[in-house]
């Protein structure tokens, strides 16, 4: 049976509790709010990173996600597509390994994490995993994190899921941040509705200019065949946002769901993209450039 973790917190880490109740005895951590904690103090969040504390990665779509450990449990099978990889994560691991929500890190409670699975009752009765625990020998790993989305998957059918492989080393040497967004995608469900495309930007002088320069997403508006204004979600990768021309790569998303996606998002669409404001109630729009979807 699959492991469905639920991730309402948007969030997944990896980590052996013994090795994390030793960092925080002796860092002389004792406050419950962790998240809130590695979150504000940066220098101790690398250091949980250098020395493979803990393994966090976020700002993934709210659902149900497969948990699978290579050589723990079956792979994904030929109905899956592997949407990302990333490897290279500091891990230590005393005896066993948890796979948890990072919600659970809010107010962290050692008694959570007491039995192998701990799950909780929604008032319609049904059963939501919040982490789980393996037996890994003891010692330093190097994790890498793939991620996987059903054939079928898509917004209405949330079908995604991680397997994490891992590999035993002597010592770590340097480490990765997972926390880098210009370096990791790690939200597959959006890597699987979302689609490639190329933004040939007007020139400043026409009120265009790249808007991909420093940054790395942007929103703009496109109008539908049928006339609907339809606002878009991009996101640059680091190469255009770091280069002033007038061409951009990117994904792009419809963030407000669009009757039907597949109608204004597919495979070779051409749109004119505005930026779009409002004046005495009115909206206005300023052509930046077009959009080509691959």
């Amino acid at each position: 049976m699959d492991k469905l973790l639920d991730v309402s917190s948007y969030g997944i880490c990896l980590f052996s509790l013994d090795v994390l109740q030793d960092f925080l005895k002796r860092e002389k951590i004792r406050t419950k709010k962790l998240l809130q904690k590695l979150q504000k103090d940066k220098e101790l969040y690398l250091a949980t990173q250098r020395e493979g504390i803990w393994l966090p990665f976020v700002k993934i779509d709210a659902y149900k996600y497969i948990i699978k450990i290579d050589g723990r449990d079956e792979p994904f099978d030929d109905e899956w597509v592997q949407k990302l990889e990333y490897g290279g994560f500091n891990l230590e691991i005393q005896d066993t390994l948890c796979v948890a929500s990072i919600g659970m890190f809010y107010d962290f409670n050692v008694n959570d994490f007491s039995e192998y699975v701990t799950s909780y009752q929604t008032m319609d009765g049904n059963t939501n995993y919040k982490q789980f625990k393996y037996d890994i020998p003891s010692g330093k790993y190097l994790v890498t994190i793939k991620g996987y989305a059903h054939k079928t998957a898509g917004r209405r059918n949330p079908k995604y899921g991680f397997l994490f492989s891992l590999v035993k080393v002597d010592a770590f040497d340097g480490f990765k941040n997972p926390r880098e967004d210009e370096l990791y995608e790690f939200n597959v469900s959006w890597l699987t509705y979302s689609k490639e495309a190329t933004v040939y930007w007007l020139p400043e002088e026409e009120g265009g200019g790249n808007k991909a320069w420093g940054n790395t997403e942007y929103r703009a508006v496109i109008q539908s065949d049928d006339g609907e204004l339809c606002h878009i979600y991009m996101r640059f990768d680091k190469t255009a946002s770091a280069q002033n021309t007038l061409t951009s790569k990117c994904r792009m998303d419809n963030t407000l769901h669009y009757k039907n996606q597949d109608d204004l998002i597919y495979s070779g669409a051409e749109y004119t993209i505005y930026e779009e404001s409002r004046k005495n109630g009115k909206s206005l729009l300023q052509e930046v450039g077009r959009i080509v979807i691959a």
